[in-house]
């Protein structure tokens, strides 16, 4: 059983499901669920980490996974348009994943002003001091790959159950996990079960007390007065500005393209993790102030859209991949912490092997629960 119909949850299902096992997914909403972590219509897929090259080689080894579910749905699902991050210091985090990236023998450009003003001419390169621009980079169509691969699952024979909050973990000392009681009150049971449901394992797994952060982060959508065109994903790549914590997407829904701040907002309980408040003034104007600086021709927009979307962090923003404490038959997928997304197909393969008592091919020594309490 698979608790969580998100990128996680469905992607262990697949990949269960075409090892051969049967696979139940229970999924609180619907599937792809627009309340979830991975509701929205766009997640980044960057390959540039700073000087962190294990996500960057991660990155690397999910790509092939994402477009060969391209090929097999015949679809631009991971979209390589490539992620441009624009740098205001000269040997930052900027810098550091161009080193990276070059080290890795990835695909990799250094702009100077003046192609920056070439290429992207909205830009204010009087606030930045080069650009890194990497190819391979781009943006997954996030509802879209959810709602893909739970078909793909159910092909293999695995069954999605949308619709269905559990609410209880029935545990026993022994035999660890015996069994899920629904809001329904019906018990499911299985040989294993893994909990992939974002925000929902803090409150579901309680006893355990996961060291896990919920936060509410702020989205704006903005549809551009003029100049549209060169906007449009051909022309335009996914960018970034690290120091400023913003980030932002090509125009891709309606005519608007999406702004976001990746610095962690407040602290949320698990159970707000499904409120999405239409305005944020105090947000509208923070985004008006990034535009002013860095794409001052937007900074006007009177067509625009608050938006938020949650996080479920830990303190050092890896990751949890895991078996359960106590419990053998149990294994916990959480703590994404804002970037876990791109890495689904990955992911997901290295549950499948975690729960069939194989030796993953990634190495989860980072992802471990336990290291939080040798700290």
């Amino acid at each position: 059983i698979v608790v969580g119909g998100g990128i996680m949850g469905i992607c262990a299902a697949y990949w269960l499901a075409q090892r051969g096992k049967q696979v139940v997914v229970l999924e609180a909403g619907d599937i792809p669920n627009r309340h979830s972590a991975s509701g929205d219509h766009l997640r980044v897929f960057r390959l540039a980490y700073g000087p962190d090259a294990f996500y960057t080689d991660m990155a690397a080894k999910t790509m092939p996974l994402w477009l060969d579910l391209n090929a097999q749905t015949g679809d631009n699902i991971l979209q390589q348009n490539g992620v441009l991050q624009l740098a205001t210091t000269t040997h930052g985090f900027e810098a550091q994943s161009f080193k990276t990236l070059k080290d890795l023998k990835l695909p990799v450009k250094r702009l100077e002003k003046d192609e920056i003003r070439q290429h992207y001419p909205m830009l204010n390169t009087r606030a930045i001091k080069y650009a890194v621009f990497h190819p391979g980079g781009g943006m997954i169509w996030a509802s879209k790959a959810v709602g893909a691969l739970a078909s793909l699952a159910q092909r293999r024979g695995a069954k999605v159950r949308p619709q269905t909050r559990v609410t209880a973990v029935l545990r026993d000392k022994k035999e660890g996990i015996k069994g899920l009681r629904d809001a329904s009150g019906k018990v499911w049971t299985a040989d294993s079960y893994l909990f992939a449901a974002g925000p929902g394992n803090v409150e579901l797994l309680k006893a355990y007390r996961l060291p896990v952060k919920i936060t509410r982060q702020c989205q704006m959508y903005v549809r551009p007065m003029f100049n549209r065109g060169r906007y449009r994903p051909e022309h335009f790549p996914v960018f970034s500005v690290r120091d400023t914590g913003f980030y932002g997407f090509p125009l891709h829904i309606h005519g608007f393209l999406k702004l976001a701040d990746h610095k962690k907002g407040p602290v949320v309980k698990p159970s707000e993790a499904q409120s999405r408040p239409d305005t944020n003034p105090a947000f509208e104007r923070k985004t008006r102030v990034f535009l002013k600086r860095f794409i001052p021709e937007l900074q006007n927009f009177t067509e625009f859209e608050a938006a938020v979307c949650h996080y479920d962090s830990t303190k050092d923003d890896d990751f949890i991949v895991d078996r359960l404490p106590d419990a053998p038959n149990g294994f916990l997928a959480a703590g994404f912490s804002g970037h876990g997304f791109k890495f689904g197909p990955l992911i997901g393969k290295t549950l499948a092997e975690l729960m069939m008592g194989e030796k993953p091919e990634l190495n989860l020594h980072r992802f471990r629960l336990s290291r939080f309490k040798s700290r």
